[in-house]
């Protein structure tokens, strides 16, 4: 919603080092992206980089051209950090195609339809990382099905999803199992249930200092997105120093 510049100016001014960038409309679109000075500031401030794309995008429409479209607006994206030389790619599943197939049709299509997206990125030599979601493949059994089908895919690791639809946070049974799949983790807080909040770290009810446990143990040391969601910037700048001080 806000500018993209601006947004990744502020990234760069506040010393963190890495940039998830999310490319939707209205001003984050790829058509509307500044890429010389967009270029210009990840190298300014050395940030590394990975692509996020709209978790909304119909790719698993009953309309065959809704599907032709998400699809060709995800190939936009990947023109675009292939051209930043940015070589990994986040996809959320279709959640809205739960309530058209039904959980099994849904999950079948969706897989479908990811290697066809994970077909199209190769051109571009980027990998896309798959999201745990709380509708969709926040199972095991379903992110199990994903990696057996499609090999050249990596997973994102929402701890605030894994929290959601659940009686206890799933985030070390995914680093059990997963752990070899794991390219990136997205961090936020919520209340569990099923509102997905994106509150600071610490303002809900996930157990962080298990959390960071769980990910030493598990030997952990990639990139993480402080995934919170406020008008009042202040709110992620103290998560940072919270994880930093746990870590």
């Amino acid at each position: 919603m806000r500018n993209l510049i601006s947004e990744v100016n502020w990234t760069g001014k506040h010393n963190f080092d890495f940039l998830d960038l999310t490319l939707e409309p209205p001003n984050a679109h790829p058509d509307k992206v500044d890429l010389d000075a967009l270029r210009d500031l990840i190298a300014k401030y050395k940030l590394e980089v990975i692509g996020h794309t709209a978790y909304y995008l119909p790719y698993t429409s009953p309309y065959p051209s809704l599907v032709r479209t998400s699809i060709d607006e995800l190939v936009k994206c990947m023109e675009l950090l292939d051209r930043l030389d940015v070589r990994r790619m986040a996809v959320h599943p279709d959640e809205a195609s739960a309530g058209i197939w039904g959980r099994a049709r849904a999950i079948e299509r969706n897989i479908r339809m990811m290697k066809i997206i994970a077909r199209e990125a190769k051109r571009y030599e980027i990998k896309i990382m798959i999201e745990n979601t709380p509708r969709l493949f926040n199972e095991v059994d379903e992110l199990k099905r994903l990696f057996n089908e499609i090999e050249d895919v990596g997973f994102l690791l929402d701890v605030g999803h894994a929290n959601l639809n659940t009686r206890e946070n799933k985030t070390r049974l995914f680093l059990q199992h997963f752990r070899d799949r794991l390219e990136h983790v997205h961090l936020s807080d919520n209340m569990g249930g099923s509102s997905d909040l994106h509150l600071p770290i610490g303002a809900g009810g996930i157990p962080w200092e298990s959390v960071i446990k769980w990910f030493k143990e598990a030997e952990y040391d990639g990139t993480f997105t402080l995934e919170v969601f406020s008008r009042d910037y202040e709110y992620i700048l103290i998560s940072r120093e919270k994880l930093q001080r746990m870590w």
